[in-house]
């Protein structure tokens, strides 16, 4: 297999300072079409969530439902956007940037045909062993099989299908960005939603009179939406020069290349998806209440909402561009293009993480806030609320992970980020065990109640902290891969950690102190947990950037844009990064503060749909004004970025 070393002795194509403006200007412009994308997408998808719930709630037959679909989309994972095409878009994309689309054609038609021939195979034998356990379960229990699980069975081998064309969509999806096309990839995910929310509206009373009866319309809606995912795609990827034509040749060079990254984590990565499974057999088996499969699946539906907008939309775009410069070695924009899409990511997930965990449960209440998920005194709505807020703790973990793992892709290392992946696995299930075993004694009483713990909340606190142990191992193999090691910005985030640290408590006991105290107003509290919270955390960075770039500083050429009087080409990447943690976190103080100040002052929830709108939206709609605004303030060189695209983009209009 070819491979491209990059060296620090080695010389690099260097990129001006103009050329990586550009980088990051093509990054966050393909970053926005797919964030857009995945916006409508997943706010149909949230819809068709709250459908559901009010249709289905968190009963046996929701819970049926979603654990069928896991498999569908676990194999999506492992065989469409997991390592397959991480290990097929480097190659794909080599090929185009040599100008050789004859080749890349071909790779990708023998890579098409024969996943499709795979799954096929693979989905006829599950179909098959699927009858099999009918037939025999019952004589080796003895008895017959719970309803509920005769239903999973079935709707598992309906849908079983979807794995083939979602696969073979998700291939076309990495066609279509190697060739910088992110509009049709990103919206074909759209069209399950829609099929879905059509058949909760319209189609369920021709299927029946219950709800085990209708939940097949949902089924059917499942398999429509991935033949259309397939097939919307394929008239963009021709137009772009992409010929298909059917072969089974596996002495293909290209189709070599591919199989060689992607068959030594193959088995790691398919560890890593069974794990999800494993994370909703454990939360079926060992929590007692009915529902906790449907809880969680709905909680980190909210979660993936911000990841997969944000992240995952940078990861995306930035795959085919790192993948070019790694080709190229240009370490310079390869390293350029990574920092960018970590410093947007950081940029762009912090905030999230605050606003999600202190309005949780109020979005979870607008979201699936209806019909049969508000039975006893809305208890799913609570539980639901526990699994995001746990979930959105490790959204910047999470992200990271996305970009940082694609990075090692282009560099064609596969076995790093499965390895890692498959340690996290490991971590995963331990800590699993623990938090929704272990938490059910209490030290209070001294006793153990099977009935309590944190339950699914524990499942989703366990991916984040196994994920947060993943970050930091990924970080470390990527920077031994690039021959750098930079620890300035381990230490400065140590540093701002301990500040935080000192000055947080004060701040909770200053607010908690002065709302506590007779004739007291409330806001009093607010503004004097900001200055105590923040003035520390503001002082100590800004000290520390003039400290660091005193040298560098230019009198005669001071400009007033100049982030510390000091050009941007003087600015360190590992310094920027560090800019970028530092202006994000205060930013993200400042419109916590402000949104919990919010929400506390809008009327209680209730269950009228004008109160619950207006606590879960309108601290979202302030506090998105307050973050932007102090992050120009505070001269975000991200916030910078964005709005020279935006603007780019309304000249173009």
């Amino acid at each position: 297999m070819q491979n491209v070393t990059v060296s620090q002795g080695e010389q690099q194509p260097s990129a001006s300072p103009g050329e990586a403006e550009e980088h990051s200007h093509h990054l966050i412009s393909a970053a926005c079409v797919v964030s857009f994308m995945t916006i409508l997408s997943r706010v149909l998808g949230l819809w068709r969530f709250r459908l559901m719930a009010g249709i289905f709630g968190a009963t046996g037959v929701a819970d049926a439902f979603n654990f069928a679909f896991i498999f569908p989309n676990l194999t999506r994972r492992l065989f469409g956007e997991g390592a397959l095409t991480s290990a097929f878009v480097p190659v794909f994309s080599d090929r185009l940037a040599r100008g050789d689309k004859e080749s890349a054609s071909r790779t990708g038609s023998v890579l098409l045909c024969r996943l499709g021939t795979w799954l096929t195979l693979g989905c006829l034998a599950l179909m098959a062993a699927a009858h099999i356990a009918r037939i025999i379960l019952p004589r080796v229990m003895g008895h017959e099989l719970a309803p509920h699980f005769l239903l999973e069975l079935d709707l598992f081998e309906w849908m079983l299908p979807y794995l083939i064309f979602i696969n073979l969509a998700a291939i076309l999806m990495g066609i279509l960005n190697s060739m910088d096309h992110f509009a049709m990839p990103a919206f074909a995910p759209v069209l399950l939603n829609v099929f879905m929310i059509v058949a909760c509206k319209w189609l369920l009373p021709y299927f029946g009179t219950k709800p085990s009866e209708w939940i097949w319309a949902l089924a059917y809606a499942v398999l429509a939406g991935g033949v259309c995912q397939l097939l919307i795609q394929i008239p963009p990827a021709i137009a772009g020069g992409f010929r298909f034509k059917p072969s089974l040749n596996t002495k293909d060079p290209g189709f070599e290349e591919v199989m060689a990254n992607f068959k030594p984590v193959l088995l790691l990565v398919a560890v890593f998806q069974i794990n999800v499974l494993m994370d909703n057999v454990i939360a079926q088996v060992l929590i007692s209440e009915s529902g906790p499969v449907t809880y969680l699946n709905m909680g980190t539906s909210v979660y993936q909402l911000a990841w997969s907008v944000f992240a995952l939309a940078l990861a995306t775009a930035a795959l085919p561009a790192l993948s070019k410069f790694w080709t190229q070695a240009n370490k310079e924009g390869f390293v350029n293009t990574m920092l960018s899409a970590l410093r947007l990511g950081i940029f762009l997930m912090i905030p999230c993480t605050v606003g999600i965990m202190l309005l949780s449960e109020d979005i979870v209440r607008l979201l699936y806030g209806t019909g049969q998920f508000l039975v006893n005194d809305a208890e799913p709505v609570r539980r639901t609320a526990g699994v995001v807020t746990f979930s959105s703790l490790g959204l910047v973990f999470f992200g990271v992970n996305a970009i940082l793992a694609r990075a090692l892709y282009a560099m064609k290392d596969m076995k790093t980020p499965t390895t890692t992946s498959a340690q996290s696995v490991a971590i995963n299930l331990v800590l699993n065990l623990a938090l929704v075993l272990g938490t059910r004694f209490s030290f209070k009483t001294g006793s153990y109640d099977p009935d309590g713990g944190m339950k699914e909340a524990g499942i989703a606190l366990a991916s984040t902290l196994s994920n947060a142990w993943q970050t930091w191992m990924l970080v470390r193999a990527v920077q031994a891969r690039l021959g750098t090691a930079p620890r300035s910005s381990l230490k400065f985030i140590l540093m701002l950690g301990g500040v935080a640290l000192l000055s947080a408590p004060l701040a909770i006991f200053a607010y908690y102190k002065l709302t506590s105290m007779p004739d007291t107003e409330g806001f009093w509290g607010f503004f004097a947990a900001i200055g105590i919270g923040l003035l520390p955390f503001y002082f100590v960075g800004r000290m520390y950037f003039f400290e660091q770039l005193k040298d560098k500083f230019k009198p005669d050429n001071f400009r007033e844009e100049d982030r510390y009087g000091v050009p941007e080409e003087l600015w360190s990447d590992d310094l920027k990064f560090q800019h970028s943690i530092y202006t994000t976190i205060m930013c993200s103080a400042i419109m916590g503060f402000l949104v919990w100040a919010v929400r506390d002052s809008l009327p209680p929830e209730g269950r009228r749909f004008d109160l619950v709108f207006q606590r879960a939206v309108v601290p979202v709609v302030a506090g998105v004004f307050v973050y932007m605004t102090a992050a120009s303030g505070f001269m975000a060189r991200e916030y910078d970025e964005v709005m020279r695209v935006l603007r780019r983009f309304r000249s173009k209009a």
